[in-house]
């Protein structure tokens, strides 16, 4: 009777201790992952907007449209630009959008890693949802015939933007503050154009436009691991990526995406090509 009690406390533990270092290696290993997979993000990410703008000739006057835009809460179909725009996926992500012009000597390449050459190339990042269920952060992009979009990363929780504007005149290529994409969208609505024609007025409004004072962009990336990633034992948390934009909420979560080691990724880049 001694010998089975001491046995089973014996399995006890044994049971016990073999969980908590299949909980710690699932950790380990997912947090690892995330981790490259933030890295490598916002790797693509730095490299798009700094190509924003991009003139292949000096001379070239400034780029219709504007080198950054975006849509706050919003996603996108695969095969079409960005209008109309699609509800947001992954807790009212946004998507960021950025323009710029090909090299003949093939040196300047999209989100995607291909060549571009034409007078009108992009780079657009969005939230999206594959066909397991899983948001991803993904890559737009004008294909040889079409739009294609491709996977950079899975396990979205969340991705916000904010749009550094210069507002000094003359300009100093320094961003006074950080506006949301709704903010500029609505400071351009009062805009008052010029011109004796409804072209002249659009132009005037184009070239007017608080996007072209855009010279710094800030990401935020929310990542999660696979199932059972989440370290046992700790609490749920509140992620809020950017003051003022939609929080993240682990306790609003469904459960299986609870039990998921996060990560938050952010990062400042400026736009070179003003």
């Amino acid at each position: 009777m001694v010998a089975s009690t001491v046995g089973l406390l014996l399995t006890l533990v044994a049971t016990t201790m073999l969980l908590a270092a299949n909980a710690s290696y699932l950790n380990t290993g997912a947090s690892t992952r995330v981790d490259d997979s933030g890295r490598f993000a916002l790797a693509i990410l730095a490299q798009s907007i700094r190509q924003a703008g991009y003139h292949d000739n000096a001379g070239t006057p400034a780029v219709e449209p504007a080198a950054i835009t975006g849509l706050d809460a919003a996603s996108l179909r695969p095969r079409r630009l960005h209008r109309p725009s699609m509800p947001a996926e992954a807790n009212r992500s946004d998507v960021l959008l950025i323009h710029f012009t090909g090299s003949a000597d093939g040196a300047i390449v999209n989100c995607a890693g291909f060549d571009e050459t034409g007078e009108h190339a992009w780079s657009i990042f969005y939230v999206a949802k594959a066909d397991d269920g899983e948001a991803e952060l993904r890559c737009k992009y004008k294909g040889a015939s079409s739009w294609a979009s491709d996977a950079i990363v899975r396990g979205v929780d969340s991705f916000q933007v904010l749009y550094g504007i210069d507002t000094d005149t003359p300009r100093d290529g320094i961003a006074n503050q950080y506006l949301t994409a709704s903010t500029i969208a609505a400071l351009d609505g009062e805009i008052d154009p010029v011109g004796a024609t409804a072209e002249e007025r659009d132009r005037d409004r184009a070239q007017k436009s608080n996007w072209r004072r855009v010279v710094a962009v800030r990401v935020a990336l929310l990542l999660h691991g696979e199932f059972g990633s989440r370290p046992p034992g700790s609490l749920l948390q509140r992620y809020e990526l950017f003051e003022g934009e939609p929080a993240v909420d682990e306790a609003m979560m469904p459960t299986p995406l609870q039990r998921r080691v996060r990560r938050v990724f952010t990062a400042t880049y400026a736009v070179r090509n003003l």
